[in-house]
């Protein structure tokens, strides 16, 4: 006897906005551990870290990565208990993610849909400072889950303001291991970017 199947995670290619910004094509390996991505069997985020430069009409990546869903539990694990269960009511007291993933597939939206405007203060991105887009991926597919979307520089302020000094520092000692650059880079990034 068969047994039904449930149904596939909708999803499409990898956007532009997910690609590597230095050479256009998916970022291919997890920042942590060093897995190969796109084989089509392991589930990833990516994370972008974005400048708006609104007078230049232009953008700059400051940050971005791919980290397997495992490596992403173990450092989602490093946070504090506290801080994790006060990001997650924030976002349950600020957004319903499946009421807005089942509109946006209702819709059948284009990716623009899904990041340009902040999924908590529902402000274009364009008009915020800063901001940080979130996706999940397997393979060389993005799924439409409650990501992709788009947090504004004063989202990821009020979340920075909810996590514990603990926390804080796993975030600034995550940065400080994985990314080098300038000293201006790295003021630029600290507490103020957030691991999903």
């Amino acid at each position: 006897m068969n047994t039904p199947q449930s149904d596939p995670i909708p999803g499409m290619g990898i956007p532009t906005a997910f690609m590597s910004t230095d050479t256009g094509k998916p970022i291919d390996h997890c920042l942590v551990c060093e897995t190969y991505l796109l084989d089509g069997d392991t589930m990833y985020m990516i994370e972008k870290a974005v400048r708006n430069y609104p007078a230049m009409e232009t953008t700059e990546v400051i940050i971005e990565y791919a980290i397997c869903m495992d490596c992403a539990f173990r450092m989602n694990e490093s946070l504090s208990q506290e801080s994790r269960d006060r990001i997650a009511a924030y976002f349950e007291n600020h957004t319903d993610l499946m009421a807005r993933r089942n509109a946006l597939l209702n819709e059948k939206s284009d990716i623009r849909s899904w990041i340009d405007h902040c999924v908590i203060k529902h402000t274009p991105i364009a008009a915020s400072a800063e901001y940080q887009l979130v996706g999940q991926f397997q393979g060389t597919r993005m799924l439409l889950t409650t990501m992709p979307f788009a947090l504004s520089f004063e989202a990821i302020d009020e979340i920075n303001a909810l996590m514990s000094e603990k926390s804080l520092g796993e975030i600034d000692d995550f940065i400080g291991k994985y990314f080098s650059g300038p000293p201006e880079v790295a003021a630029l990034l600290k507490r103020k970017f957030i691991l999903l």
